[in-house]
């Protein structure tokens, strides 16, 4: 177990901006920063950082918490994975805390601890006597330095039905993780187990934090019946439409140049990291995907395309262009020589005639698209040629801004020579169809899902715990008061009554150290449940509550007294409000009587009630003044 101090320490090592910045583009609003939710489907930016409290909140799923949440939620990992990531990711070494003890169970380990075992495991059998095979293909074959093959991880499986799952047995790796995880399949009968890669060179997939997700397995046989590349199956953990090859090790590359350079294999992103060219990511097998492009825009606005040379590695192109473009991305794109990848192209060519060669053959995505068509034959007729300009004018119809769809749309009609009328008239129906496609694939994945719609939070209560909460960062006189009261109150929202009590136990569990403070954006991770950490989140980073609490800014100067006067102020109407309603109810029911003597019973219950009122309202004000006048 990681200790407490320790993962402070962590947690105010971090930048919880910097961090975020890595899964998305953050803009600066005012105080805070802001970017489009990663957890929903939006169009305007409701994922809010705070800097100063070092927390987020996204308003549109209700997601929130420190760092270390913000990484469990992204990374799918626990808690103590969360801040070991963190920890690297801010310099820190905090192994000492994390090493597994060999008494541990089994059932214990995660997923993620099991992708971490597997990866050394191949890297060490890479390493061994068994892997000369596997380090013959990388170093002798491929020509990767040792380096780059230690950078990357990568390993090697040899060819053996179950060296992988012998050994994960004797370390205690649960089967059922392995299965989950596509480490081993089961044969036909379902009744034994055996390695999924084997005589493979192993390539682990990081996310972009640097967390191993899954593997890539270039076969080493000579059997072409045997798939050249065989990836991880599909987990929560693995998706490979959201991954990109190389990212963890690009990302600072790629927003330094201000451009990535997409190509389409694991040896074409090892080849160009180890010739220096460390900008390079691939799409993990797959045809490029919008969550893909969505990644990318993270980082930079320009992406340079680069996939074989052959004519499906053009087509694959062709698509990803428009997918890009989607995602308010400028593309370009290199036409390799005849018979080269960008592995065999660099490892040829060297680094600098690879340079030149980008920067003398890269093409507009409109000139790459021209060129296409032409040596296609689909510019040859009229019928065919009118075919190829409606794909290139559905592909300016991708761009969501309207200044760059003319723009591209004025490059056309120069490079074809055709009016811009006419081009413009193709733009507006491709404009129609793009709008209708976009809101009806919204409409499907966006369906709330049905249940019951969760109990709302009082402003009374929000203004209590926002007061409470802020509090905590001048001192422990509001968490006191509270706590010397906390019998006359009863928060109605469970989150917000959870929320309460967690403040209230932990100041009993400092109070005989008056010095000691709870430091309210490390203390967000233990609550109890997400939805109190979410609602905790939402109230620290949300604008003011209530004109009141404005009211209260403009006055009290001291933000120590102003929460402690908001406090106050919350706290004897939280009080007073269940009165109040008790009086409602009966005025109601006097109103209803028909009987006489049952009217005049309530007549007194209502005088009895209304003593009660005043007394309750004067004693707390003489409390409240006497509280502030102290402060």
């Amino acid at each position: 177990m990681i200790p407490p101090a320790i993962v402070d320490e962590v947690r105010q090592a971090a930048d919880i901006v910097e961090i975020i910045s890595d899964y998305l583009t953050l803009q600066p609003a005012g105080h805070n920063y802001k970017a489009l939710s990663p957890f929903t489907r939006e169009k305007t930016p409701s994922f809010v950082v705070s800097p100063d409290k070092q927390l987020f909140k996204c308003f549109s799923s209700g997601k929130g918490g420190n760092v270390f949440n913000f990484v469990m939620e992204v990374e799918k990992l626990s808690f103590p994975e969360a801040v070991e990531l963190v920890a690297r990711r801010s310099g820190m070494d905090i192994s000492r805390f994390t090493e597994k003890k060999e008494q541990k169970s089994a059932h214990e380990e995660s997923l993620t601890e099991t992708l971490r075992w597997a990866a050394k495991f191949f890297r060490g059998t890479l390493e061994s006597d068994a892997g000369k095979l596997g380090s013959i293909y990388l170093a002798e074959k491929r020509g990767l330095s040792e380096k780059t093959i230690k950078t990357f991880g990568l390993g090697y499986a040899p060819d053996a039905w179950d060296h992988l799952f012998t050994a994960a047995k004797r370390a205690g790796i649960p089967q059922k993780h392995l299965l989950d995880l596509g480490l081993i399949s089961a044969n036909k009968q379902g009744n034994s187990w055996f390695d999924t890669f084997r005589h493979r060179v192993i390539f682990p997939i990081f996310s972009v934090g640097g967390q191993v997700v899954g593997f890539g397995g270039r076969t080493l046989e000579s059997d072409p019946k045997a798939p050249k590349y065989l990836n991880s199956q599909e987990s929560k953990l693995f998706e490979k439409s959201k991954l990109l090859y190389g990212l963890h090790a690009a990302k600072n590359e790629i927003r330094r140049m201000e451009n990535a350079l997409l190509v389409e294999g694991y040896m074409d992103v090892l080849a160009l990291h180890q010739a220096g060219m460390t900008n390079a990511v691939a799409s993990c097998g797959t045809s490029l995907t919008r969550y893909q492009a969505k990644i990318l825009r993270r980082y930079t606005s320009r992406v340079l395309f680069m996939y074989d040379a052959d004519r499906a590695g053009q087509k694959s192109m062709m698509s990803g262009i428009d997918i890009l473009l989607a995602e308010n991305l400028t593309p370009f794109v290199i036409i390799l020589p005849e018979g080269d990848d960008p592995d065999s192209f660099v490892s040829r060519e060297g680094r600098e005639k690879f340079l030149r060669f980008t920067e003398e053959k890269m093409l507009s995505f409109q000139d790459f698209q021209i060129r296409f068509f032409r040596e296609s034959g689909d510019f040859a007729e009229p019928d065919l040629k009118s075919r190829a300009i409606k794909v290139m004018t559905h592909t300016i119809a991708q761009i969501p801004d309207r200044i760059r769809r003319e723009l591209y749309l004025q490059e056309l009609s120069k490079k074809l020579g055709l009016t811009l009328s006419a081009l413009q008239e193709l733009l507006e129906k491709e404009e129609g169809a793009t709008e209708n496609k976009r809101l009806s694939s919204e409409n499907r994945q966006e369906l709330p899902p049905p249940g019951k719609p969760a109990p709302k939070i009082s402003v009374l209560e929000k203004t209590f715990l926002k007061a409470l909460l802020e509090s905590t960062g001048y001192g422990n006189a509001v968490l006191e008061f509270a706590a010397s009261h906390e019998e006359m109150l009863e928060l109605p929202h469970h989150e917000a009554q959870e929320i309460f009590i967690h403040l209230i136990r932990r100041y009993h569990d400092i109070a005989d150290r008056p010095d000691e403070r709870i430091n309210i954006a490390s203390e967000i991770s233990s609550f109890g449940t997400p939805e109190s950490r979410d609602l905790a989140s939402e109230l620290l980073i949300e604008q003011p509550i209530s004109k009141k609490w404005l009211e209260q800014s403009n006055v009290h100067a001291d933000n120590a007294k102003r929460c402690l006067a908001m406090f106050l102020d919350a706290f004897k109407n939280l009080i007073l409000e269940p009165l109040l309603c008790q009086k409602n109810r009966l005025t109601e029911d006097i109103r209803l009587e028909s009987d006489t003597d049952r009217e005049i019973e309530l007549l007194r219950e209502k005088i009895i009630l209304d003593k009660k009122i005043r007394k309750t309202s004067l004693d707390l004000k003489k409390m409240i003044t006497a509280i502030l006048e102290e402060s």
